[in-house]
């Protein structure tokens, strides 16, 4: 009897549709993920370039803020400068008049004083010397004779400028007559204030 094995042909057969049919479905399937793969690289190709020129140009971006930021950093360090001199300019200032209004104040009195007594000399007298310390002033010069500085001593008397003149030393000399005298300054008279 003959025996045929018709499963084992069947499993031969099987193999060889199943290699045949899959390389088919390989071919075909592989022509079309190909292209699938291919045009999913190109998209991410061309996907990744746009971003890199998207960096690219905020790169170019911010290398461009930060040269004008530190060019204007640069013009603001000479601004700085200029403000910085010229605070210094105006301190400096500043101190030289507050130096010269306290001068003008205490020049005040000694002006006013010599001003008083320059008005209050008599003709054919001169001064040779005058000092003041506080109120008190003390006065040496020398005049023609000896009423020139009987007068000078009453000018001051009467003026109701200077209190308590006194008449120190008073002696002949080739010029004429020396004289010393000494007195306080009280100011503007009650009659002048207001």
């Amino acid at each position: 009897m003959i025996r045929i094995n018709l499963i084992g042909e069947k499993k031969k057969q099987s193999k060889k549709k199943s290699r045949g049919g899959s390389g088919v479905k390989l071919e075909g399937m592989g022509s079309g993920s190909s292209g699938l793969l291919i045009g999913i690289l190109l998209v991410g190709v061309v996907a990744a370039g746009f971003w890199w020129w998207t960096l690219s140009k905020d790169l170019q971006s911010w290398n461009q803020q930060i040269s004008d930021a530190d060019q204007e950093i640069k013009r603001l360090e000479e601004i700085i400068k200029k403000g910085e001199e010229y605070e210094a300019k105006k301190a400096l200032l500043a101190r030289k008049i507050d130096l010269i209004t306290d001068l003008k104040k205490q020049q005040g009195v000694p002006v006013y004083i010599l001003d008083q007594v320059s008005k209050n000399l008599p003709e054919f007298l001169w001064l040779d010397r005058m000092s003041a310390s506080t109120n008190e002033i003390n006065i040496s010069g020398k005049a023609t004779n000896y009423n020139a500085v009987s007068n000078f001593y009453t000018n001051l008397s009467d003026s109701g400028f200077f209190s308590n003149v006194s008449l120190g030393r008073t002696f002949e000399v080739p010029e004429g007559v020396a004289f010393s005298l000494n007195c306080n300054f009280v100011g503007k008279p009650s009659s002048e204030e207001g």
